[in-house]
């Protein structure tokens, strides 16, 4: 089996877990700020993975569209 070149997004969230939850004082605030905003960042993407990728807008009613006055030319 061919190795793997990156990481999953899991895999590097879980590293960033343990950056954030440092309890050996190994990394600075700093580290673990960037950790906190860089796994934020992460769970948007699998967010987005996840929600349905096209939506289509709501239907307007006709009666609704039957009262907007004529586009302007």
């Amino acid at each position: 089996m061919r190795k793997k070149k990156h990481l999953t997004i899991e895999e590097k969230r879980d590293w960033l877990a343990e950056v954030f939850r440092d309890p050996d004082g190994i990394y600075s605030q700093a580290d673990k700020f960037k950790a906190m905003v860089e796994d934020t960042r992460l769970a948007e993407l699998e967010a987005q993975k996840e929600a349905p990728q096209e939506q289509k807008p709501p239907e307007i009613p006709a009666d609704i569209l039957a009262h907007l006055p004529p586009p302007l030319r």
